[in-house]
């Protein structure tokens, strides 16, 4: 059985399985990542980088949802 790593997740513990990309953790949360920014050791990780954007033991990964209003 593989290890999982554990990320800091908007400032929460985040167990993945290895070898996650930025996508694979929003699949798991039920995200489509539409209205995301992901910001991962304060680098921001451009939509279509998601998928190849590989996470790390350690790595601290912010969710930041736009929501409007008016």
């Amino acid at each position: 059985m593989s290890q999982r790593i554990t990320i800091a997740l908007n400032g929460e513990e985040q167990p993945l399985p290895p070898d996650s990309s930025v996508g694979d953790l929003l699949s798991i949360l039920g995200s489509d990542g539409k209205s995301v920014a992901v910001v991962v050791n304060d680098a921001i990780i451009r939509p279509e980088n998601r998928s190849t954007h590989q996470l790390q033991q350690g790595d601290r990964v912010e969710l930041l949802i736009f929501a409007g209003g008016g």
